[in-house]
């Protein structure tokens, strides 16, 4: 498993495998930056992976 980017502040629902992801970036209105961990900690906060990341 590797490092996954997570939105940080509200709609915080998926993790990303691809950091220029614009489901990650997108919603600039409740945008509060990202942050990096690893994807087992990200599915242990129970987020799902992003359908739309590059693997």
């Amino acid at each position: 498993m590797g490092i996954v980017h997570v939105r940080t502040g509200d709609y915080r629902t998926k993790y990303h495998t691809d950091v220029d992801c614009p489901s990650l970036n997108g919603k600039q209105g409740t945008y509060m930056g990202q942050e990096s961990m690893s994807e087992e900690k990200a599915k242990e906060q129970g987020l799902a992976a992003c359908r739309h990341c590059k693997r």
